[in-house]
């Protein structure tokens, strides 16, 4: 949302967010600017990284039925 990338966040080669570095990001002004700044509306013109898209997405879901996915929810 913000742009950062998921290196930034998550701990290595995971989703799983890393609360250390997310502190430190918490702790610079700039993010509650990027926040105020943010632009909910409208087309996107930064670059997208490759696990943004929504073929990526499409990949990993492919491994599950959507019984899994109803009974896990």
């Amino acid at each position: 949302m913000l742009n950062y990338a998921r290196e930034e966040v998550c701990e290595r080669d995971t989703n799983k967010l890393h609360f250390k570095k997310v502190r430190s990001i918490l702790r610079d002004n700039d993010f509650y600017e990027q926040m105020s700044n943010y632009k909910i509306l409208g087309t996107k013109n930064a670059d997208f990284r490759e696990y943004e898209r929504l073929a990526f997405m499409k990949k990993n879901l492919e491994k599950c039925s959507e019984e899994e996915v109803e009974n896990y929810s």
